[in-house]
């Protein structure tokens, strides 16, 4: 090996990976279809502790801004996103138009959209 190159060898080996950015805080609503809903364990999203996650898949139809949030679900009309919620969730939402306020959360790595409320509307 180039005595040269050992240096650089042994700076990289102490570089220690950046923090990920943290996703700034949001809201936004939405009106769509629920066109799945089921429950499932966090360990198959890798969220710790283990615990029951509800799981919807919604065809948005409409969306919104919150407050003085950005509208970040803007141009996502008409495409279906899966979103989760730590709350008990009825199965009555399945197949119907709903409104919800909902958030996303995560880091520049990937994240999770999340339900905060949800009703039935006509």
């Amino acid at each position: 090996m180039s005595r040269r190159l050992l240096p650089l060898i042994l700076l990289l080996c102490h570089i220690q990976p950046a923090n990920s950015v943290v996703v700034v805080p949001n809201e936004a609503f939405l009106k769509g279809i629920v066109l799945e809903y089921c429950v499932t364990s966090s360990s198959t999203l890798g969220i710790k502790p283990e615990q029951a996650l509800y799981k919807v898949l919604v065809s948005i139809e409409e969306t919104g801004a919150v407050k003085e949030f950005p509208g970040f679900l803007k141009g996502k009309e008409g495409q279906a996103l899966t979103f989760y919620s730590r709350e008990t969730m009825s199965t009555e939402f399945y197949g119907k138009r709903i409104k919800a306020l909902v958030t996303y959360e995560g880091d520049e790595k990937g994240g999770f959209y999340w339900i905060k409320q949800i009703e039935i509307v006509q």
